[in-house]
């Protein structure tokens, strides 16, 4: 069916010049002017309309005597607009609003977009490249964090098998060594270990699905968006790119629910009962199946920084130099400031001074110990100062003599661990009466310790052992001395505070490299997220409040070494 005043393509025509618009619905109309700005020729009703609109009416346009005499090669466009509205099914996508961040027909655009700010897609389809590398970003980011999830997923399967045959290996040695009244006993607990790990292994599945069918359809995606860049389609490109966007929202949001819905970090393991040989007739337990979370450097923790407080007030004579620290409660801080010779207490939320104590010389390290008492390392007094503290009061009390140049002390059942000299640096372990007990100083094995931390579970002594001359190191030592494991690494220069967290892992300061390192117990690096977005310049004491999951690291406020005059506080997740 014809339209009154228009001519289908199909018709015979004897014009040289035909209306662009018109043209994309088929139809053959004669030009009757030119757009400078869309650079097409328009029939006389597309001239009017175009003069009319309001996305149109201030292009330049050119009546029939003063239009080229010529379809030009843009005129005759090649990228034409085939999507159409779903709303308006024979109308060409040609607008694209940034108000709503959606592509529409015209008639879309008249009735719903009227105060937004449209554009004409043909006009800017040209300028999407930095949009377009973006979206390839985010999609290349989502297959990777997919692939990771399904290796991930993979490597956790493995350990549950492995760690199923172990479980029930244990079951199994158990029930040798009773009778065969336990036969249904024993099937029932190899039944529940089944079960949990039927349980896990279906949730890890499901991220597997899932994340497989994401990774497929953002590649599918990729490989359109790709093809159409090549062929240089950029109307289509621009369509299914902004279609794209909302989709890849929706994928993330997809990745990131099942994730969090189903990824599991827990391990299984058989809990003996070693009572039920003696108590076989009234226990009706075998054990217990259950799952525990491994401290693991596959785990990633994130710290965000949320304030940083300068610690040096106006009773400082000098910049200060925050070289220890230790949390006192959930609110209250404990310093030691290298320059001003003294002991500060500072309130950690709003980083104001509370009390201070001037000591006779520098310390070099504080650590709480049992009795609302601290320890300060004094090194050039070779001995370590008792302080009491009461509130926020702070007082000196006695001294136990060292004998070494004390440069840090950690605390374990009434024994003070104290790490000694340079060059050939030592470990002494005094009680707290200051009686020696043992020493550690077998040549090579310290240059300079800078600080000790004891295991959570007390059997073992992290050391950072800083040296000029050779590769600095942290240590794990047993307390005969023996080195269980070592950290070095070039990249990574001066290490000195080191913090256990509440997950077993390690952060390691790294003064000369300005960096935080986590390590595992076992001291392989794992990873941590959020301190490589600060500026973080020579970082020197670490403490860990686990009431609030905060993270406090001394550091300068610039780059001056020696001056930790500001103490930045990290949310731990």
């Amino acid at each position: 069916m014809e339209v009154s005043g228009k001519v289908t393509s199909t018709s015979k025509t004897n014009f040289n010049l035909y209306c662009i618009t018109c043209d994309t619905d088929g139809l053959k109309e004669p030009a009757y002017g030119f757009c400078q700005d869309c650079q097409e020729h328009l029939c006389k009703s597309c001239f009017q309309h175009h003069r009319r609109s309001r996305l149109s009416r201030n292009h330049v346009l050119l009546d029939k005597d003063a239009m080229p005499t010529q379809q030009t090669a843009v005129d005759v466009n090649t990228d034409v607009i085939t999507d159409n509205c779903t709303n308006h099914r024979d109308k060409p996508l040609e607008f694209y609003c940034n108000n709503h961040k959606t592509v529409a027909c015209y008639v879309c655009v008249t009735l719903e977009h009227k105060q937004c700010k449209v554009d004409y897609i043909p006009d800017v389809s040209g300028n999407i490249s930095g949009e377009l590398i973006d979206l390839n970003k985010k999609m290349e980011d989502l297959v990777k964090k997919c692939e990771y999830n399904i290796m991930k997923a993979s490597a956790a399967t493995k350990q549950l098998e492995q760690s199923r045959g172990k479980v029930v290996e244990d079951i199994r040695l158990l029930r040798k060594e009773i009778n065969d009244r336990l036969d249904e006993m024993e099937s029932m607990m190899i039944k529940e270990a089944e079960a949990v790990v039927n349980t896990a292994t279906y949730k890890i599945k499901n991220i597997k699905v899932v994340c497989e069918k994401i990774a497929e359809e953002v590649k599918r995606s990729q490989s359109i968006l790709n093809a159409l860049k090549e062929a240089k389609k950029q109307n289509k490109l621009f369509i299914v790119m902004k279609n794209a966007t909302p989709r890849m929202m929706t994928l993330e949001s997809e990745e990131i629910q099942i994730v969090k819905d189903n990824m599991t970090y827990d391990d299984i393991q058989f809990d003996r009962n070693e009572k039920l040989l003696d108590q076989l007739k009234s226990e009706k337990n075998f054990g217990t199946i259950s799952t525990y979370r491994k401290p693991s450097e596959d785990t990633e923790i994130c710290a965000n920084n949320e304030r940083s407080h300068n610690v040096t007030f106006p009773s400082d004579k000098e910049r200060s130099n925050v070289v220890g620290m230790v949390m006192v409660s959930a609110t209250e801080m404990v310093i030691a400031d290298y320059d001003n010779k003294n002991i500060k207490m500072i309130d950690v939320n709003s980083g104001s001074l509370l009390s201070e104590e001037t000591l006779s010389s520098a310390p070099r390290d504080v650590i709480r110990l049992p009795q609302n008492d601290l320890a300060i390392a004094l090194p050039g007094e070779k001995c370590i100062q008792i302080m009491s503290y009461i509130d926020t009061s702070l007082s000196l009390d006695r001294r136990i003599d060292v004998r070494e140049l004390c440069n840090c002390v950690a605390y374990c059942k009434d024994k003070l661990v104290v790490g000694c000299n340079y060059n050939l640096g030592k470990l002494v372990i005094l009680g707290l009466d200051g009686k020696l007990i043992q020493v550690f100083d077998t040549p090579g094995l310290f240059d300079r310790p800078k600080n000790i931390v004891i295991s959570r579970d007390e059997k073992f002594m992290y050391v950072s052992d800083y040296s000029r001359y050779i590769a600095s190191k942290c240590i794990k030592l047993d307390w005969q001395g023996n080195v269980v494991q070592s950290f070095t690494d070039k990249g990574y220069r001066g290490p000195q505070g080191i913090q256990e967290l509440s997950d077993g892992t390690l952060l390691v300061c790294y003064n000369g490299s300005h960096k935080i390192v986590r390590l595992s117990s076992s001291f392989k690096k794992c990873e941590i997220t959020g301190l490589e977005k600060i500026n973080l310049f020579f970082p020197n004491a670490v403490t860990y409040s686990e009431s609030n999951n905060k993270l406090y690291v001394s550091c300068s406020s610039d780059k001056v070494w020696g001056s930790n005059d500001t103490i930045k506080v990290f949310n731990v997740r």
